[in-house]
């Protein structure tokens, strides 16, 4: 399950974005970027890569 909440970078149509706010309308969640003036289906975005090891890393560098 996608997690969308205010500053999370989002890719719509090629270009990165940022979320300004969610809501939800009649059951539907509806995303909100910042400079746009409507909000977006979620199914158009896609999120920023996170970062995920399967190896142990020290915190001592």
């Amino acid at each position: 399950m996608s997690v969308y909440k205010p500053g999370t970078r989002v890719r719509l149509a090629g270009s990165w974005e940022e979320v300004s706010h969610i809501s939800l309308r009649r059951n539907d969640l509806a995303v909100h970027l910042v400079g746009h003036a409507g909000p977006v289906d979620p199914s158009l975005l896609e999120l920023e890569p996170t970062l995920f090891t399967t190896v142990r890393v020290s915190d001592h560098i």
